[in-house]
């Protein structure tokens, strides 16, 4: 049985303005490969994690502030930050860099951005080569010890993920392509497609036009909070095989969820919910989100 189990928009992401830039690279160079320790030495360091064939932890390294500074970065300028609500103006490095710089092997083409609470963002080379995320670096000329608090009260930093500017590449089925900004990001892991978002296509009917759509929608939100293996974040603790089963065999339970997550709170006596509702998700996305294949 092929499942079209991917899925709704199960996860937070808000809808980035478009952004103007007010700076092109601020340093012209050939590239740079950083020489990481072994140990962290401050907590600005950023853990760098290199995945193995199996997607495992095959190597730790660390990179202090201060070195990242010496690789090529941009600024730009917002009108609003998604995280504070107010303007900002960013420095940072494009993560299309940041391979070469920590020395990465050819064969790695996705970069997964962790936090603290196990969410994990995942940026591909074609989101990558669209979108144009930036590492921050300085939020308003200033280091991480002096970065805002987020409307949640949460850290911005250590590291966080933004955009200079984010047009939706397309629409499936309702839903819009989110942008796939990152706050409080703790580690990066240097991996591949295969090893990463790939795990989230069916390899029976990977190339059935349809769950490639679903694939795109998985991949844009549902695999920062849900895994399948050690692909995908673990947020939510409801690993992605329990998510497939539900959508599919509990069709109301998983349209109530996505629609009014905290309705069901009271149901199953949690205290705290972290999805965040998709009210305005159409009724023909969900219809297609739990349906089989």
């Amino acid at each position: 049985m092929r499942l079209l189990l991917t899925l709704a928009g199960l996860v937070i992401t808000s809808m980035l303005p478009r952004v103007l830039v007010f700076a092109l690279l601020t340093s012209i160079s050939n590239a740079i490969t950083l020489q990481p320790s072994v140990t962290r030495q401050d907590w600005q360091d950023l853990e760098v994690i290199t995945l193995d064939s199996q997607g495992n932890r095959a190597k730790t390294v660390y990179y202090s502030y201060d070195q990242l500074l010496t690789l090529p970065t941009i600024t730009v300028k917002t009108e609003r930050d998604p995280n504070t609500n107010t303007p900002a103006t960013y420095t940072g490095i494009y993560l299309r860099n940041l391979f070469e710089a920590f020395g990465a092997d050819a064969s790695f083409d996705v970069i997964a951005a962790n936090r603290l609470d196990k969410y994990k963002q995942y940026y591909d080379h074609d989101y990558v080569a669209k979108h144009r995320p930036i590492l921050l670096l300085k939020f308003d000329d200033k280091a991480p010890d002096d970065w805002p608090q987020t409307e949640d009260r949460n850290m911005l930093g250590p590291y966080c993920v933004v955009h200079e500017s984010f047009s939706p590449a397309e629409a499936i089925y309702g839903y819009v392509e989110q942008p796939r900004g990152t706050y409080g990001i703790i580690s990066l892991e240097l991996t591949n497609f295969g090893q990463s978002l790939g795990r989230f296509t069916p390899k029976v009917s990977g190339n059935d036009p349809e769950v490639v759509k679903g694939q795109k929608i998985a991949v844009g939100s549902c695999s920062t909070c849900h895994n399948l293996g050690t692909a995908g974040g673990q947020m939510a603790g409801t690993p992605w095989s329990v998510l497939a089963a539900t959508a599919v065999s509990t069709k109301d339970k998983f349209r109530s969820k996505v629609i009014d997550p905290h309705s069901m709170i009271q149901r199953r006596r949690r205290p705290t919910c972290r999805l965040t509702p998709h009210s305005t998700t159409r009724p023909s996305t969900l219809s297609k989100l739990t349906s089989k294949r």
